[in-house]
């Protein structure tokens, strides 16, 4: 599948214990399963002798015991049968990676670049997974634009009444789309506002860039004076990944980080950690909400009547097609 020509975050790294975990991805069964010396490893979620699922077995040591019949599969597919000794078999193995506190597969045909994370001077804040129910290019089309933010979201985005005030920007290379936005920000409460150092005139803005290899954007999020220049004492940074289950649903993988100038470690961000992780939540669960919602999951933007805010969905659903889907993806496979 060319979804697994690409590196994907599967699982965070305290979703995976002792036992296997069944995952799919790009309509794609596999297992991930951490052995006795704390080696991540990903099978096809088959047993190739009479095709159980591998997921419902359990991990002996260095290796995944197999439900129906025994039988035990090392990190490379390896197969042994205890009941015929010189009887083998493998297993379709998966290259397993564990960084930045997710755990990451790939086919072992592709070579893709590892996605590289920016995050010199940054605190994590959380790691989180959401599921929603709808295909990948509408998943990608909301978190692309910004016009849905004064009637979806609680704090991000901006105010319903001033959104003509709000300027957009596009910038396409041709693996990349970047969006900028600034305007007026929504009113925050009065707590918020001053943990964030926001004056009540300041601008919301809004920078990401999103990638297709795998596809994933970078939301760099601060708010500040239009005036002067100043910004908030509290800026974001989030990348968040679209991993696609199947044709109708997909994995959102966030990995938040921020970075403060509060004086002391961190910016005294571990301190109020809990809050931002919970408002962060919070946010994508009102995507999640709204894209749930829709009439229509059909991925064709064709017959719909798009805004200047929308530019971004036909750039970036053909860089899915070209860079994903397409060519290049099978060209890492080559």
């Amino acid at each position: 599948m060319p979804g697994l020509m690409h590196w994907h975050p599967v699982l965070l790294g305290k979703q995976l214990g002792r036992r296997p975990v069944a995952v799919r991805i790009d309509n794609t069964d596999l297992v991930i399963f951490r052995t006795a010396t704390g080696q991540a490893a990903a099978l096809a979620d088959v047993c190739p002798h009479r095709r159980m699922r591998l997921s419902m077995g359990d991990v002996i040591g260095q290796k995944l015991r197999c439900l129906y019949h025994g039988w035990t599969f090392d990190a490379a597919g390896r197969g042994e049968s205890p009941g015929t000794p010189k009887l083998h078999a493998c297993a379709t193995a998966y290259d397993v990676v564990e960084r930045y506190g997710a755990i990451w597969v790939k086919s072992l045909e592709a070579a893709p670049r590892f996605p590289h994370l920016d995050v010199h001077g940054f605190y994590n804040i959380c790691n989180l997974q959401h599921s929603v129910r709808a295909p990948l290019e509408l998943v990608v089309d909301n978190f692309c634009e910004i016009e849905h933010t004064p009637t979806t979201h609680a704090v991000f985005g901006y105010p319903l009444d001033r959104m003509h005030e709000v300027k957009v920007e596009f910038q396409a290379t041709d693996t990349t789309v970047r969006v900028i936005n600034q305007g007026p920000c929504k009113r925050l409460p009065a707590p918020l506002r001053w943990l964030l150092g926001v004056g009540k005139d300041y601008y919301f803005m809004d920078d990401w860039t999103t990638h297709f290899s795998p596809v994933y954007s970078v939301y760099d999020h601060w708010w500040q004076c239009p005036r002067t220049g100043r910004p908030s004492r509290v800026r974001w940074r989030l990348f968040i990944f679209f991993v696609p289950i199947d044709d109708h649903a997909c994995n959102l993988f966030t990995f938040a980080y921020t970075k403060s100038c509060y004086p002391g470690p961190a910016g005294g961000a571990r301190l109020f950690k809990w809050l931002m992780r919970r408002r962060l939540d919070h946010e994508i669960r009102l995507d999640i909400r709204v894209l749930e919602g829709l009439a229509d999951h059909n991925p064709s933007i064709e017959g719909m009547k798009l805004s200047r805010f929308d530019k971004s969905l036909g750039l970036n659903r053909e860089r899915i097609e070209r860079i994903y889907r397409g060519r290049n993806a099978l060209r890492l496979a080559g």
